[in-house]
């Protein structure tokens, strides 16, 4: 995360925490258009904000964000719901969907491989534990990484919604 999009993070939080929201990830793209700033929101619940919650939320950060003058220029803002493949970002995500499937991949190669699909059987302030769907070429079922080994991490939003439909 850049030092703009901390501030950025840093100074919306409160607010959005404020509207019955938390901040799950801030980008900054700098694309041929023009600038973006795309901030991903949940619930306070843990439940994925819908498209009226956005759309509530854009106002008033729009709003703030004007006032605060952060960003230089002209940008895009975007405001999103974390989907059915809700992303990984920090220690206390892991921990909270410890029990559900995840797609976790790898900056490098372990035991053959970069992507892993599989349970989060575990989290700690270290790392991670993965029962996988899929033995690895070693024959291991699990797998242990430390959150510096990650370089990207999911929930797997199918398998989630097929298992919930079960329950």
């Amino acid at each position: 995360m850049s030092k703009l999009t901390e501030r950025v993070e840093e100074k919306l939080s409160p607010i959005i925490k404020e509207l019955g929201y938390e901040v799950v990830r801030v980008m900054l793209f700098n694309l041929k258009e023009g600038k973006t700033l795309q901030l991903m929101i949940e619930k306070s619940s843990g439940e994925s904000a819908t498209i009226n919650d956005c759309e509530s939320a854009s106002r008033v950060i729009s709003t703030t964000l004007e006032e605060v003058n952060l960003i230089s220029g002209k940008y895009n803002l975007e405001i999103s719901s974390t989907g059915i493949n809700r992303p990984l970002l920090k220690p206390s995500d892991f921990s909270r969907f410890c029990g559900n499937p995840v797609v976790i991949k790898t900056h490098t190669s372990k035991n053959g491989c970069k992507k892993f699909e599989g349970n989060l059987e575990s989290a700690s302030k270290d790392g991670i534990s993965l029962i996988l769907d899929a033995s690895l070429p070693d024959g291991k079922t699990c797998m242990d990484l430390s959150y510096e080994e990650i370089s990207s991490a999911y929930i797997d939003g199918f398998k989630f919604c097929k298992l919930r439909r079960f329950l």
